[in-house]
């Protein structure tokens, strides 16, 4: 069990890695680190593979949540004002943690075992860290364990994001989807999967009436406002929607996912 390291002012410069958080903002290609806050996120990360840098406690409350931790991860004391001053919001959670980001793998690496699950999901362009997260916790919930991330696509381990998928983002692989198109149809042909397109367009068939076949499938959640691009749906091999009622044109985007990750699931 590590130290409590007593610090009183929000300006040490070891307490850097919580500075400013408000904004919420790195990108997998410029941070190798990344934050959870409030108890449940910070346990997970603890019992995830992801290695803990740093760990910060409301001053008063670290006395079980350092047990959690080895003599190597340094625990740091502030009281609550300067936490709050320190991370930009007012901070009510009592604690965070520092983790190490990891790198996604290469697409290439994606698997498609027979025993495996039949769904992987490629996000591409979703740009909210509170729809990218519902996601997340869906996917989860659901089984599925192997998320590509396209372009423009929000950071699936910034605070938010973590925070509102219960930290299972934590959970997953993740895979770094940089040509979407050209990437996809070439898993198509290498794997023979299937690409399903999610879209509300007329002519895609409705999702409860998409029939499997056995062979997986990575399913296509596009961007809130604009959906996939259309070289993604013209690639798919299979374009499914979700019909509406009373003059609603679509539903939210994490919605949505969670539909489709269900209906398209065993």
């Amino acid at each position: 069990m590590p130290p409590i390291i007593e610090i009183d002012q929000f300006s040490d410069p070891r307490l850097d890695a919580f500075a400013n958080l408000r904004s919420d903002t790195p990108s997998r290609g410029t941070s190798e680190s990344f934050v959870v806050e409030g108890r449940l996120c910070v346990e997970r990360l603890v019992q995830s593979p992801h290695a803990v840098n740093s760990v910060l406690v409301e001053r008063g409350k670290a006395s079980d949540v350092v047990t959690w931790f080895s003599d190597a991860t340094p625990v740091y004391s502030l009281p609550s004002e300067q936490i709050s001053r320190l991370v930009g919001f007012d901070f009510h959670r009592g604690v965070l943690a520092c983790g190490r980001r990891p790198k996604f793998k290469a697409i290439e690496e994606l698997m498609f075992a027979e025993d495996g699950p039949p769904i992987s999901l490629a996000i591409l362009g979703v740009t909210e860290k509170e729809n990218l997260g519902s996601m997340m916790r869906s996917a989860a919930a659901l089984g599925i364990r192997q998320l590509c991330i396209g372009p423009n696509t929000a950071d699936p381990f910034a605070r938010r994001s973590i925070r509102v998928s219960m930290a299972t983002a934590l959970e997953q692989n993740f895979f770094a989807l940089d040509r979407p198109a050209e990437q996809l149809a070439k898993l198509q042909r290498a794997h023979n999967i299937r690409t399903v397109a999610t879209t509300p367009h007329a002519g895609a068939t409705a999702v409860k009436h998409f029939v499997r076949d056995g062979r997986k499938i990575i399913l296509m959640i596009g961007n809130e406002a604009e959906g996939l691009d259309p070289e993604l749906l013209h690639v798919a091999t299979d374009r499914v929607t979700i019909p509406m009622h009373h003059g609603i044109d679509s539903l939210n985007a994490a919605v949505a996912a969670a539909i489709f990750m269900h209906e398209l699931g065993d």
